[in-house]
Protein backbone atom coordinates (compact mmCIF):
# COMPACT_ATOMS: atom_id res chain seq x y z
CA UNK A 1 0.00 0.00 0.00
CA UNK A 2 1.45 3.31 -1.31
CA UNK A 3 1.86 5.76 1.57
CA UNK A 4 -0.97 7.94 2.54
CA UNK A 5 0.57 11.20 1.08
CA UNK A 6 0.52 9.54 -2.05
CA UNK A 7 -2.78 7.74 -1.92
CA UNK A 8 -4.34 11.47 -0.82
CA UNK A 9 -3.16 12.99 -3.35
CA UNK A 10 -4.07 10.54 -6.20
CA UNK A 11 -7.60 10.39 -4.40
CA UNK A 12 -8.00 13.96 -4.72
CA UNK A 13 -7.22 13.83 -8.84
CA UNK A 14 -4.22 15.42 -8.75
CA UNK A 15 -0.39 14.62 -9.32
CA UNK A 16 1.60 13.74 -5.99
CA UNK A 17 4.28 16.35 -6.16
CA UNK A 18 8.12 16.13 -4.45
CA UNK A 19 11.64 17.77 -4.49
CA UNK A 20 15.08 15.93 -5.18
CA UNK A 21 17.32 15.82 -2.19
CA UNK A 22 20.99 16.06 -3.27
CA UNK A 23 22.50 17.38 -0.23
CA UNK A 24 23.94 15.93 2.72
CA UNK A 25 21.71 17.64 5.00
CA UNK A 26 19.39 16.01 8.22
CA UNK A 27 17.60 19.36 8.93
CA UNK A 28 17.00 20.73 5.32
CA UNK A 29 15.17 16.93 4.06
CA UNK A 30 13.11 17.37 7.47
CA UNK A 31 12.29 20.63 6.65
CA UNK A 32 11.09 19.65 3.23
CA UNK A 33 9.49 17.10 4.48
CA UNK A 34 7.10 18.99 6.28
CA UNK A 35 6.09 21.49 3.63
CA UNK A 36 2.93 20.34 2.14
CA UNK A 37 4.81 17.85 0.09
CA UNK A 38 3.34 14.85 -1.17
CA UNK A 39 6.95 12.60 -1.22
CA UNK A 40 10.40 13.97 -1.23
CA UNK A 41 13.30 11.92 -2.66
CA UNK A 42 17.25 11.28 -1.75
CA UNK A 43 18.66 10.85 -4.48
CA UNK A 44 21.56 8.57 -4.71
CA UNK A 45 22.22 8.27 -8.88
CA UNK A 46 23.06 12.67 -9.40
CA UNK A 47 24.10 13.58 -6.30
CA UNK A 48 27.04 13.18 -3.86
CA UNK A 49 25.33 11.03 -1.67
CA UNK A 50 24.98 7.08 -1.57
CA UNK A 51 22.89 4.80 0.08
CA UNK A 52 24.39 4.47 3.54
CA UNK A 53 24.02 8.86 3.86
CA UNK A 54 20.51 7.93 2.72
CA UNK A 55 19.79 6.05 5.43
CA UNK A 56 20.94 8.33 7.86
CA UNK A 57 19.24 10.79 6.94
CA UNK A 58 16.06 8.75 6.32
CA UNK A 59 15.91 8.67 9.71
CA UNK A 60 15.19 12.14 10.53
CA UNK A 61 11.81 11.53 8.02
CA UNK A 62 9.65 9.35 10.60
CA UNK A 63 6.37 10.98 10.98
CA UNK A 64 6.94 13.31 8.53
CA UNK A 65 4.06 14.14 6.59
CA UNK A 66 5.54 13.59 3.16
CA UNK A 67 6.43 10.21 2.02
CA UNK A 68 9.99 8.91 1.74
CA UNK A 69 11.69 7.94 -1.86
CA UNK A 70 14.95 7.13 -2.39
CA UNK A 71 16.19 6.67 -5.97
CA UNK A 72 19.30 4.30 -5.71
CA UNK A 73 22.05 4.04 -7.36
CA UNK A 74 21.91 1.06 -9.42
CA UNK A 75 19.39 -1.98 -9.76
CA UNK A 76 21.20 -3.66 -7.13
CA UNK A 77 19.60 -5.69 -3.99
CA UNK A 78 22.13 -4.90 -1.44
CA UNK A 79 21.70 -1.44 -2.05
CA UNK A 80 17.61 -0.97 -2.44
CA UNK A 81 17.42 -3.40 0.59
CA UNK A 82 19.94 -1.09 2.60
CA UNK A 83 17.23 2.05 2.41
CA UNK A 84 14.16 -0.18 2.91
CA UNK A 85 15.62 -1.52 5.99
CA UNK A 86 16.11 2.39 7.20
CA UNK A 87 12.50 3.14 6.89
CA UNK A 88 12.27 3.99 2.77
CA UNK A 89 8.42 3.87 1.79
CA UNK A 90 9.79 3.42 -1.86
CA UNK A 91 12.55 3.32 -4.40
CA UNK A 92 13.09 4.93 -7.55
CA UNK A 93 15.55 2.22 -9.95
CA UNK A 94 17.69 3.31 -12.74
CA UNK A 95 17.77 2.64 -15.74
CA UNK A 96 15.78 -0.61 -16.48
CA UNK A 97 15.68 -2.12 -19.95
CA UNK A 98 13.27 -5.11 -19.92
CA UNK A 99 10.97 -6.91 -17.94
CA UNK A 100 13.46 -9.06 -16.15
CA UNK A 101 15.05 -6.02 -14.81
CA UNK A 102 11.97 -4.58 -13.53
CA UNK A 103 11.68 -7.90 -12.09
CA UNK A 104 14.80 -8.40 -10.03
CA UNK A 105 14.09 -4.42 -8.73
CA UNK A 106 10.89 -5.72 -7.06
CA UNK A 107 12.45 -9.38 -5.99
CA UNK A 108 14.81 -6.89 -4.24
CA UNK A 109 11.83 -5.47 -2.41
CA UNK A 110 10.46 -8.67 -1.58
CA UNK A 111 11.58 -11.28 0.78
CA UNK A 112 12.10 -15.08 0.01
CA UNK A 113 10.23 -17.15 -1.40
CA UNK A 114 8.59 -14.07 -3.35
CA UNK A 115 12.42 -12.03 -3.81
CA UNK A 116 15.71 -11.57 -2.32
CA UNK A 117 15.22 -8.95 0.28
CA UNK A 118 17.53 -9.85 3.09
CA UNK A 119 15.77 -9.41 6.66
CA UNK A 120 17.11 -6.33 8.78
CA UNK A 121 14.77 -3.63 9.73
CA UNK A 122 17.36 -1.67 11.40
CA UNK A 123 14.71 1.71 11.52
CA UNK A 124 13.29 1.56 14.91
CA UNK A 125 9.25 1.38 14.55
CA UNK A 126 9.18 -0.51 11.37
CA UNK A 127 8.79 -3.96 13.15
CA UNK A 128 9.08 -7.03 12.08
CA UNK A 129 6.04 -8.11 10.51
CA UNK A 130 7.01 -9.36 7.17
CA UNK A 131 4.02 -8.83 4.76
CA UNK A 132 4.02 -5.15 6.69
CA UNK A 133 7.47 -4.37 5.84
CA UNK A 134 6.40 -5.43 2.13
CA UNK A 135 3.00 -3.67 2.02
CA UNK A 136 4.63 -0.15 2.53
CA UNK A 137 7.18 -0.50 -0.13
CA UNK A 138 6.61 1.14 -3.48
CA UNK A 139 8.75 0.54 -6.35
CA UNK A 140 9.04 2.58 -9.35
CA UNK A 141 11.52 2.01 -12.30
CA UNK A 142 13.16 3.79 -14.45
CA UNK A 143 12.56 3.62 -18.62
CA UNK A 144 15.17 6.28 -19.77
CA UNK A 145 16.31 4.49 -22.69
CA UNK A 146 15.01 3.68 -26.55
CA UNK A 147 15.09 -0.25 -25.71
CA UNK A 148 12.71 0.32 -22.93
CA UNK A 149 10.87 2.83 -24.31
CA UNK A 150 9.81 -0.44 -26.90
CA UNK A 151 9.60 -2.82 -24.42
CA UNK A 152 7.19 -0.39 -22.28
CA UNK A 153 4.06 -2.85 -22.06
CA UNK A 154 6.46 -5.91 -21.34
CA UNK A 155 7.90 -3.83 -18.01
CA UNK A 156 4.47 -2.37 -16.76
CA UNK A 157 2.71 -5.37 -16.52
CA UNK A 158 5.48 -6.46 -14.15
CA UNK A 159 3.39 -8.06 -11.25
CA UNK A 160 4.49 -5.90 -8.18
CA UNK A 161 5.16 -2.56 -9.93
CA UNK A 162 4.19 0.73 -8.51
CA UNK A 163 4.81 2.72 -11.87
CA UNK A 164 7.09 4.09 -14.24
CA UNK A 165 9.20 7.22 -13.85
CA UNK A 166 11.03 8.51 -17.07
CA UNK A 167 14.21 10.19 -17.05
CA UNK A 168 13.28 13.02 -20.18
CA UNK A 169 16.97 14.16 -20.52
CA UNK A 170 18.37 10.18 -20.57
CA UNK A 171 15.98 9.14 -22.95
CA UNK A 172 16.22 12.26 -25.18
CA UNK A 173 20.35 12.19 -25.33
CA UNK A 174 19.77 8.50 -25.97
CA UNK A 175 17.67 9.11 -28.88
CA UNK A 176 20.66 11.90 -30.20
CA UNK A 177 18.63 14.89 -29.25
CA UNK A 178 19.63 17.38 -26.73
CA UNK A 179 19.03 16.94 -22.74
CA UNK A 180 17.63 19.96 -22.21
CA UNK A 181 14.88 19.55 -25.06
CA UNK A 182 13.32 17.36 -22.55
CA UNK A 183 11.93 19.92 -20.98
CA UNK A 184 10.64 22.62 -23.61
CA UNK A 185 7.21 23.57 -23.90
CA UNK A 186 7.47 21.87 -27.34
CA UNK A 187 10.17 18.69 -27.24
CA UNK A 188 10.46 17.11 -30.65
CA UNK A 189 7.43 15.05 -31.97
CA UNK A 190 9.89 11.89 -32.01
CA UNK A 191 10.63 12.27 -27.83
CA UNK A 192 6.89 13.33 -26.82
CA UNK A 193 5.72 10.33 -29.19
CA UNK A 194 8.09 7.61 -27.22
CA UNK A 195 7.25 9.62 -23.80
CA UNK A 196 3.19 8.77 -24.76
CA UNK A 197 3.79 5.39 -25.42
CA UNK A 198 5.10 5.01 -22.12
CA UNK A 199 2.16 6.83 -20.02
CA UNK A 200 -0.26 4.68 -22.65
CA UNK A 201 1.70 1.49 -21.21
CA UNK A 202 1.35 2.55 -17.68
CA UNK A 203 -2.39 3.59 -18.19
CA UNK A 204 -3.10 -0.24 -19.76
CA UNK A 205 -1.49 -1.81 -16.52
CA UNK A 206 -3.59 0.78 -14.14
CA UNK A 207 0.21 1.89 -12.33
CA UNK A 208 1.37 5.19 -11.42
CA UNK A 209 3.73 7.36 -14.42
CA UNK A 210 6.23 9.75 -13.38
CA UNK A 211 8.57 12.25 -14.41
CA UNK A 212 10.31 15.22 -13.57
CA UNK A 213 8.85 18.60 -14.18
CA UNK A 214 10.69 21.79 -14.70
CA UNK A 215 8.38 24.29 -13.82
CA UNK A 216 5.02 24.74 -12.44
CA UNK A 217 3.57 25.29 -16.24
CA UNK A 218 5.40 22.00 -16.88
CA UNK A 219 3.37 20.38 -13.61
CA UNK A 220 0.26 21.72 -15.36
CA UNK A 221 1.54 19.74 -18.61
CA UNK A 222 2.53 16.78 -17.82
CA UNK A 223 -0.61 16.36 -15.74
CA UNK A 224 -3.04 16.81 -18.33
CA UNK A 225 -0.40 14.46 -20.34
CA UNK A 226 -1.78 11.67 -17.41
CA UNK A 227 1.21 11.86 -14.97
CA UNK A 228 0.76 11.28 -11.60
CA UNK A 229 3.70 11.32 -9.56
CA UNK A 230 5.99 14.66 -10.49
CA UNK A 231 9.65 15.94 -9.29
CA UNK A 232 9.90 19.67 -8.85
CA UNK A 233 13.02 21.42 -8.10
CA UNK A 234 15.99 20.20 -5.96
CA UNK A 235 16.97 21.13 -2.09
CA UNK A 236 19.69 23.46 -3.81
CA UNK A 237 17.59 25.08 -6.37
CA UNK A 238 14.83 25.94 -3.69
CA UNK A 239 17.32 27.17 -1.56
CA UNK A 240 18.96 29.60 -4.43
CA UNK A 241 15.77 30.92 -5.66
CA UNK A 242 14.41 31.90 -2.20
CA UNK A 243 17.67 33.50 -1.27
CA UNK A 244 18.22 35.42 -4.81
CA UNK A 245 14.29 36.46 -4.26
CA UNK A 246 15.00 38.17 -0.59
CA UNK A 247 18.02 39.66 -2.11
CA UNK A 248 16.64 41.08 -4.56
CA UNK A 249 13.61 42.28 -2.18
CA UNK A 250 15.85 43.76 0.48
CA UNK A 251 17.78 45.46 -1.71
CA UNK A 252 14.71 46.93 -3.61
CA UNK A 253 13.48 48.70 -0.18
Amino acid sequence: MPHSALTKAWSESRPALGPWITTDSEWSIETLANCGFDFVVIDCQHSLLDEVTASRLLKGLAGASSAAIVRVSRNEPARIGRVLDAGADGVIVPLVNSAQEAAEAIAACRYSPRGVRSFGPFRAGLGFDVKALEERVSCFVMIETSKAVERAAEICAVPGLAGIFIGPADLAVDMGLPAGSAFSENPPPALSDAIAKVVKATQAAAIVCGRPAASVGDVKRATTAGFRLLTISADRALLRERAVQIVKEAQAS
